[in-house]
């Protein structure tokens, strides 16, 4: 007999009614599969993905797995870095077991050679007259080595795009960290974690204690998709004291970028757009992993200060509560983000969620994936053309801390209103920098958020 769930996927309401309440719907599939062929998938492989790390290539192959392929990372003898299909086109061995060459990687089975594109180099037991390397080649995509991190392109080889910059990366002595977390559940719920800041209150500190005192405070927060349809932002504002408004800026870029304010205490001198410290993306190993590819960006003093950037690397990252607790019983007693977002079900029902105030921005960033995917936000797909680093101009990053001395009004409405006001004056400030010439932004909404205090002084 079919529950009620299973009709309608609306549960009974009052008490004891697990009975009816069994059912399981299906995924949202067109948002959580990234296979090859899958919606979601296929925009994904319109952009350059982080796959390992530089390090990780050494005089052997290296296997990994993404967006549901299974591919061979090599740096050949010459230094160049190829990413190539798991299985030999000649007979299907893997290329795992291949030998690395001074140009390309050669089957450990027949011999046969591959350059870093895939091209046959060598087919050694073919008799010298043949022409079976001329008619065939094994599956490979375009790489791009970054701050420590490879990067594959996995879409249509005639589309593809430049590779990204970012305003923030241009910062003098800026240094970059790469780290690497696994989840053993799908991307998205791990993406749109972003665009919960309230979870930090109870997850990050009242349950486990892995964020400063001043997250304890809920905010007043507002969601926004960006006008171009292509990224989501969030401005979070609470009361340091009396005296101060602390207004925390989280954005998003479709499909997995992500940029992170400092969650580190903040500093004694109230800071003014103190930028994102850390870029990452959170890419799809099938339906049902990912892994948070990151930079940890740092400098020796000043505005990306904090922290212990050594505790960065694979499965290693210097944010309390993001990687699995190494024992059941601490993922009980402390869990973080690993434990929360992978206790969602290896792929989260959104059909069995029932959403509340605090999960605006969920909603939000699901519709503008769908429509995505829907073909009606063309700026969401990057500009086709090869391009080279740098040929584009960097893209501004909103993601910020920002602390003004705005005081406390008597009236609890009032400093309410007043709040949310700033949080509004702030972000209006920042996205009206974008147009400001290269190296000049920071500078001109330190002055706009200046301008605010004097508004409110």
């Amino acid at each position: 007999m079919s529950s009620v769930l299973e009709d309608n996927w609306k549960p009974i309401s009052g008490p004891y009614r697990g009975y009816d309440q069994r059912g399981t719907p299906e995924p949202e599939w067109d948002l959580v599969k990234v296979g090859p062929g899958t919606k979601m998938g296929e925009y994904q492989r319109r952009f350059w993905q982080p796959v390992c790390f530089t390090s990780q290539l050494t005089d052997v192959p290296l296997l990994v797995r993404i967006l549901g392929e299974e591919l061979v990372m090599f740096r050949d003898r010459s230094g160049r870095i190829g990413a190539l299909h798991k299985h030999c086109c000649h007979r299907g061995t893997s290329l795992e077991y291949g030998r690395i060459e001074e140009c390309g990687i050669r089957c450990c089975y027949h011999g046969w050679l591959f350059d870093v594109d895939g091209t046959v180099l060598d087919t050694p037991g073919e008799p010298g007259a043949s022409r079976l390397k001329n008619a065939v080649f094994q599956g490979a995509y375009p790489t791009h080595e970054y701050h420590g991190l490879v990067h594959v392109y996995m879409g249509p080889p005639e589309l593809k795009p430049a590779f990204p910059e970012f305003d923030v990366f241009k910062v003098p002595g800026l240094k970059f960290y790469p780290s690497a977390v696994t989840h053993r559940n799908n991307w998205l719920q791990s993406f749109e974690n972003n665009m919960d800041p309230f979870h930090g209150q109870f997850l990050h500190t009242r349950i486990s204690p892995h964020f400063g005192d001043h997250y304890l405070v809920l905010p007043t927060v507002e969601w926004k998709v960006t006008e171009d349809g292509r990224g989501i932002y969030y401005t979070a504002v609470r009361r340091v004291d009396d005296e101060r408004l602390w207004v925390r800026l989280f954005h998003c870029i479709f499909p997995n970028y992500v940029f992170v304010a400092s969650l580190y205490d903040l500093q004694p001198e109230e800071p003014y757009f103190q930028r994102t410290f850390y870029a990452r993306r959170v890419v799809p190993i099938d339906d049902e992993n990912c892994t948070f590819f990151s930079w940890r960006l740092a400098m020796d003093e000043g505005e990306f200060s904090g922290g212990d950037v050594t505790r960065n690397g694979w499965n290693s990252i210097d944010i309390d509560g993001q990687v699995e607790q190494p024992t059941y019983e601490l993922k009980q007693r402390v869990p973080g983000d690993w434990e929360a977002q992978t206790g969602q079900r290896p792929i989260a029902l959104h059909k069995l969620e029932r959403l509340g105030t605090t999960d605006a921005g969920i909603v939000r960033l699901r519709q503008a994936l769908r429509k995505i995917l829907a073909g009606q936000v063309p700026a969401a797909l990057p500009p086709m053309g090869e391009g080279s680093l740098g040929s584009r101009d960097p893209e501004n990053v909103y993601s910020s801390n920002n602390v003004l001395r705005v005081r406390k009004l008597a009236d609890p409405q009032a400093d309410g209103e007043q709040t949310r006001d700033v949080g509004r004056a702030v972000i209006g400030a920042v996205i009206e920098a974008d147009a400001a010439p290269a190296g000049t932004r920071r500078q001109l909404i330190i002055d706009k958020l200046r301008r605010i205090e004097a508004r409110y002084a």
